[in-house]
């Protein structure tokens, strides 16, 4: 009993459930990221704008020739997106893929977002040389694969 009444004591404070400023902030920020969010599909996809040409500046910026795989897997991780050469010799290409590379080949065309699935988007920017006579040519594309997920969560 003696025992009891000494540790009762030191059980109670140490169960007083104190959290530091550091601890309330990121479980703020989860139970913000897990709070239910009512978008519209118009909302979805320019979030998706949005996202995709965030990451596509950077890319661009650091390695336009799509070729430093530690660099766009460090970018990947990053953003949470898995990004992709859009070429002609690129086996890896979905369906949509192939016929979004099909109309940039045909005619270079703006940054573009398609559905490739009820619960993934692809984000994809033409990279064009212009030559000194004022034409474009099509280089390739950078695709940008995302969650729907991703981008909901990406929506303030």
């Amino acid at each position: 009993m003696k025992h009891l009444l000494l540790i009762l004591p030191f059980l109670w404070m140490s169960c007083t459930g104190s959290l530091t400023d550091d601890q309330r902030k990121r479980m703020k920020e989860n139970m913000e990221q897990n709070e239910i969010k009512k978008v519209t599909e118009a909302q979805i996809m320019e979030a998706a704008f949005q996202y995709g040409r965030q990451v596509a500046s950077l890319v661009e910026k650091r390695d336009k020739t799509l070729s430093k795989t530690q660099f766009l897997d460090s970018i990947s991780r990053v953003y949470q997106v898995e990004i992709i050469s859009l070429q002609a010799n690129n086996s890896m290409l979905r369906t949509i893929e192939k016929q979004i590379l099909e109309a940039y080949q045909a005619a270079a065309g703006s940054d573009n977002v398609q559905r490739m699935g009820p619960d993934s988007l692809v984000y994809t920017k033409p990279f064009v040389r212009e030559h000194p006579d004022g034409s474009t040519e099509f280089l390739k594309a950078v695709g940008i694969r995302m969650t729907k997920k991703q981008i909901v969560s990406s929506i303030k």
